[in-house]
This record gives structure tokens, sequence and C-alpha cells, in this order.
């Protein structure tokens, strides 16, 4: 997943930062996708989805006249923080969309096909969206970690805390000591716990 700035995308929004369509799009749409997998949504129904999330969240009469993997990037989004937490109010738009286009394809089922209790329950929709906000929040935070730490310092991190390879494996490819690799470990944990804890919303 791609970041343009060193700031992270989600303090922007939250301080109500003009953010660019692209790189709005490109760091939510993940998000959306798994949420769509979630409701059990069909990989067209899933496309859709993200389509009419980005279309709400956007301005709909400017959007209308752009393929949206083409947006230019003068297009922007602007959170109004006033509205209340951003990932509630994302979250209301991906559900309320999921929901739809789940139940619009039921409708075209006779009764006699539909399974009983086959829609996504509000409390395990709910579970699976913490689930993966907290992923999206830990991509983010990985990102702005790779841009504060020396490239050293953070591939042995990624190699040995993330890929679970041997520490002299780790140590020995990187031409490091296995004490610097532990090092290289705990500083990143650290700086990567303090990230996350800032762009987590109070």
């Amino acid at each position: 997943m791609a970041f343009t700035t060193k700031k992270s995308l989600l303090r922007k929004v939250r301080a109500g930062d003009e953010i660019s369509w692209n790189e709005f799009y490109q760091t939510y749409k993940p998000l959306i996708l798994l949420c769509g997998l979630d409701c059990s949504l069909t990989a067209t129904e899933n496309e859709e989805l993200v389509q009419q999330v980005m279309m709400e969240i956007f301005q709909k009469d400017i959007l209308k006249n752009y393929d949206l993997d083409k947006v230019p990037d003068h297009i922007v989004f602007q959170f109004d923080p006033s509205r209340g937490r951003f990932r509630h109010y994302l979250k209301k738009i991906i559900r309320n969309h999921a929901i739809k286009l789940y139940h619009k394809r039921h409708d075209m089922l006779s009764l006699g096909e539909m399974e009983e209790g086959e829609a996504p329950a509000v409390d395990d929709w709910d579970n699976q969206w913490e689930k993966e906000w907290k992923r999206h929040l830990l991509n983010m935070a990985l990102f702005e970690l790779k841009t504060e730490v020396q490239p050293e310092t953070f591939v042995a991190f990624e190699m040995y805390a993330l890929q679970h390879k041997p520490v002299k494996d780790v140590a020995e490819f990187l031409h490091m000591s296995v004490s610097a690799v532990y090092t290289a470990k705990s500083r990143c944990i650290a700086d990567l716990k303090k990230i996350i804890a800032n762009l987590e919303e109070r």
C-alpha cells in the first residue's frame, strides 16, 4: 500500500486537510474491499461497493464524469471534523452500501431460495470492522515507521519480527550482529506503538 506523504493520511483527514482523490482512493479501497468480503459480497458487488462508497464520500456530480481509477489530483476530499470520528463516518457509509448490495442480490431470488439468517449480523459486522480497521492502522503505522528509521533497521525488524526469520539468518544477511537485530526489533516495536497511539482516534 502506498502513501504519498510522511504525515499520515488519517491524521490529515482528522485535521480537515484537503486530500487528493488518488491518495485517498488508493489508501481506503483495500479496506472497503475487505469489508465487502466480510459482508459476503461477490467480486462484482465488491467493486460496485468501492464505487458507491467513494461516490458518496466525494462529490457525486464531479466523480460521475471520470473513471474512478483515473480521477485528476485536483479532485480532493476534505473531512468536516464536526461530523464526529472519521472511522465511524466511513464505517456507516461502507456498511449501508454493503447491506444494500447484499439485499439487492437476494431481492432477485424467490423467497423459496432465500436462506434464513443470511444477511450479515450487525454485531458480527461491527467486530469484523474493528479488526479490519486495526489492520488498516497497522499498515499506515508501518509505512510511517519505515520513513522514520534507517533502512537497515526497518529491514531487520521486518525480517525478524514480521517475517519470523531466524535471528542468525537475518544478522548474516544484513551483515549485522545478532544483538543489533534484537535492538532494531525493540526500537521499531516501541516506535510503532507510539505511531499507532497517535493514529488512533480518541
